[in-house]
């Protein structure tokens, strides 16, 4: 039951950002950013998770919380949807504030790749702070590897200094038309 489960997820996000969000045409990729951007970790018997960190192969980037993904309490969310193209080099940074006692910075990118045996374009996510540290998506802290088999990408940062920040995506492969995107980040 969870294929119409997540179906009709998607459908109350589609006409939340039409609605509430005034995103008149929403990309498949910002509404399946939205959800991803809002699911839960799904608690295993142990702790730390048997299952390891998100997104992992048991549960991929955790379970659907629509509530989370369109209404979430105490928390911020912000949105872009393929705003920007781009080809191989190229980048797009975005700066956002963190305000002290933030607990949680969740970053997802996701981009509909063109279809092929494996990924054709690839986008790399990359947060950094003002202090110059800084994160990949779906990459554990401080390694400097990038992921090079999804189109969907997330960095979630545990207490994250308070500062300026900037979200990066930057193409490291486009191999037939240029890239569009969609980013959702959230405080908590």
């Amino acid at each position: 039951m969870a294929t119409p489960l997540v179906a009709g997820c998607a459908a109350v996000v589609r006409q939340h950002l039409i609605e509430e969000r005034e995103i008149t045409t929403p990309s498949a990729a910002l509404v399946k950013a939205l959800l991803i951007n809002g699911a839960q970790n799904i608690p295993g018997q142990f702790v730390p998770s048997e299952a390891g960190s998100i997104p992992n192969p048991d549960e991929g980037f955790g379970r659907v919380n629509l509530a989370s993904s369109v209404a979430p309490q105490g928390e911020t969310v912000e949105v872009q949807d393929e705003r920007t193209a781009l080809d191989t080099g190229g980048a797009e940074a975005l700066e956002i504030t963190i305000p002290a006692n933030t607990a949680q910075l969740k970053v997802t990118l996701v981009w509909t790749d063109p279809p092929g045996e494996a990924l054709q374009n690839d986008l790399d996510l990359i947060v950094r702070t003002e202090m110059g540290e800084e994160r990949h998506g779906n990459a554990p802290p401080g390694t400097d590897a990038f992921d090079r088999l999804n189109n969907v990408e997330q960095v979630i940062w545990q207490d994250p200094p308070a500062g300026q920040a900037q979200i990066v995506v930057r193409a490291h492969r486009i191999t037939t038309f240029s890239q569009s995107f969609a980013l959702v980040w959230r405080l908590r």
